[in-house]
């Protein structure tokens, strides 16, 4: 599934954002496969950053627990 997808990436690469999702997994809302997971029990920080544009991005990332 996406969600299953999502969380394998994340834990390969630590972190993952919309536009990585889009490119290397082609899921288009991230946001609501994140809730998911969320609800799913995983817990998932999400960081916003900004680009050198100044535009703002999350980062998603699972927490160790």
């Amino acid at each position: 599934t996406q969600n299953e997808r999502i969380h394998e990436y994340m834990k390969k690469h630590g972190s993952i954002t919309t536009r990585e999702a889009v490119i290397e997994l082609g899921i288009m809302s991230l946001p609501k496969r994140i809730e998911e997971l969320r609800r799913a029990g995983h817990s998932i920080v999400t960081e916003y950053r900004r680009s050198t544009s100044g535009a703002r991005y999350g980062v998603d990332r699972l927490e160790e627990r």
